[in-house]
């Protein structure tokens, strides 16, 4: 077995007390957002500005009352002028010690009234990259404890197209129509989701689309197994790469608010897709030093990008749990 690396050798003590510097980080930039006076990051205060999520027009479109994206890297829907280009999503790039950058959307769970404008983000976003193909990860059931976490969104073998078109139209979203249509599920064992097939229209394109469901997951709790997580990274990362196109597709990961299981997910996928990688970066042949802490390097990024990511410490930990799991898989 690979020798256990620096960073895992911290107690659980020292993750909680960096888990609360960054959720102090976290609280003065969104104090700062709502009042200058109090900033203290001085002239950066337009870098965690909120104001486009709380306006009237955009602040029904969010699910909870206080989980919102950065200004500088919300996605913006394609729309007529005057119309509102908002929905609940941000742009999330994040970069390892050695310089490996993984990107990704990650947004909230679509409501009713905004369904229309989650299957507009897949679309634009895949025309801007270039290829025809559409990856989304959902980490939330859709009810919980009586609550509704997420609304159902797309079709299914009852109900097989849902035509978007009128809403798109009424929104003053520039698409000419917008129906989403089912072809085919299959649940996978091994990773404990479902993978649904989908082809999303707009005029006479078409894009296919791969919906894994993971819905095993509660909400501000730790998954149940890292092993379905890390199948469930490698398919996406598998059917990313067979894409084709002028660019990859970025992956959509949304939860409930797109921050707590999302974050997390996404740590997971950047952090320990490849366990050869996580073999080689934490024994002999090179060993990050407490400063260097892969982890809380993934999660100060996220929350640079998405208020929130990995929302609780217990998500924090389980990250290092994870990471210990992993190393013990991984032969020397």
């Amino acid at each position: 077995m690979p020798a256990v690396p620096l960073f895992l050798r911290a107690s659980t003590s020292n993750q909680r007390e960096n888990f609360g510097q960054l959720n102090a980080i976290e609280n003065r930039r969104i104090t700062g957002s709502l009042d200058a006076e109090t900033i203290s990051d001085g002239p950066n205060l337009d870098l965690w500005a909120i104001t486009d999520a709380i306006i009237p027009v955009n602040v029904k479109r969010n699910r909870y009352s206080n989980v919102f994206p950065w200004n500088k890297n919300r996605v913006q829907l394609p729309v007529k002028p005057g119309a509102s280009d908002y929905i609940n999503a941000s742009y999330v790039t994040v970069q390892d010690i050695d310089g490996n950058q993984d990107n990704y959307i990650a947004c909230q769970g679509p409501l009713e009234t905004t369904a229309h404008h989650f299957w507009t983000m897949a679309f634009n976003e895949s025309e801007k990259q270039q290829n025809d193909t559409i990856i989304i990860v959902m980490v939330t059931p859709l009810i919980e404890s009586n609550m509704i976490k997420c609304s159902k969104y797309w079709p299914d073998s009852s109900h097989p197209v849902i035509d978007y078109s009128g809403l798109v139209r009424k929104d003053g979203i520039d698409l000419p129509k917008l129906t989403v249509s089912y072809v085919a599920e299959e649940y996978n064992t091994e990773g404990d989701y479902l993978l649904t097939n989908f082809e999303l229209s707009v005029g006479n394109k078409v894009k296919q689309v791969y919906h894994y469901y993971y819905y095993k997951w509660a909400d501000a709790k730790v998954p149940p197994s890292i092993a379905p997580l890390i199948k469930l990274s490698q398919d996406v990362r598998t059917t990313v790469g067979a894409a084709g196109g002028a660019s990859n597709p970025v992956p959509i990961v949304h939860c409930s608010a797109g921050v707590g299981r999302t974050g997390t997910f996404i740590a997971i996928d950047h952090l320990f897709h490849d366990l050869e990688h996580l073999a080689t970066s934490s024994g002999k042949r090179k060993e990050y030093d407490i400063s260097q802490d892969p982890i809380l390097h993934t999660v100060a990024q996220l929350r640079s990008n998405r208020m929130m990511m990995v929302q609780t410490v217990y998500q924090y930990n389980f990250l290092y749990d994870a990471a210990r799991e992993l190393l013990d898989q991984v032969k020397p």
